[in-house]
């Protein structure tokens, strides 16, 4: 009997798979209110969203060093010969995971916009809770937007849970998908760095 695969591949970044619709929140409308099990899984949630991005900033940075001293180390002596061709793997590699490393920190300053070039309040896209987006309405804008969603728990959890998806997303999608790029190609740069080395001491003895 044949096995059945189960597609793994992240859901695009396309409008039908977010929330397009205004009334989503009542998906938790039968959740009992003041429940102080909403709170504690909601703000679990959430700090264990920011725990893995500050993770993946952490470890881009360690790479963006090691990165940075092997490519130096690599100009500087890419010149004798024995070491040219395993140098020049690894230097190489060293800058394939260093810019991947850039990538994972880079801030994203993205925002949906409409055709004129203003942000796009219509789209599955617009979070008025993330800071990139409320930055470019007014503050009477968004503290409506606010309001609007404190109107009842069901709608807090909608606007929280949306939120958290958005963390998440990036960071499956952006953050920990650079980052293991970035450590991929330094490996397979220092193994092939090693293989040829070894090679070369090899046939000269």
């Amino acid at each position: 009997m044949a096995s059945i695969e189960k597609d793994t591949s992240p859901i695009s970044w396309n409008e039908n798979n977010f929330d397009v619709h205004d009334e989503s929140y009542k998906i938790f409308e039968n959740i009992e209110g003041n429940r102080t099990s909403v709170d504690n899984i909601l703000r679990l949630n959430y700090n264990y969203q920011l725990r893995l991005t500050l993770m993946a900033d952490t470890k881009a940075n360690i790479m963006i060093t090691v990165s940075s001293i092997v490519f130096s180390i690599t100009i500087a002596n890419i010149t004798t010969e024995l070491l040219f061709y395993p140098l020049l793997a690894l230097g190489i590699s060293s800058v394939i995971a260093l810019v991947c490393a850039i990538i994972v920190i880079m801030p994203k300053i993205d925002y949906p916009k409409t055709k004129t070039g203003e942000i796009d309040k219509t789209s599955p896209f617009y979070n008025p809770l993330f800071f990139g987006h409320f930055a470019h309405i007014s503050i009477l804008e968004y503290k409506q937007e606010y309001a609007r969603r404190l109107q009842t728990d069901a709608q807090i959890i909608n606007a929280l849970t949306g939120d958290l998806y958005g963390i998440g997303r990036v960071i499956a999608t952006n953050k920990f998908k650079y980052l293991r790029y970035s450590y991929t190609s330094f490996l397979i740069g220092l193994s092939l760095a090693i293989t040829i080395i070894t090679v070369q001491i090899l046939s000269i003895s």
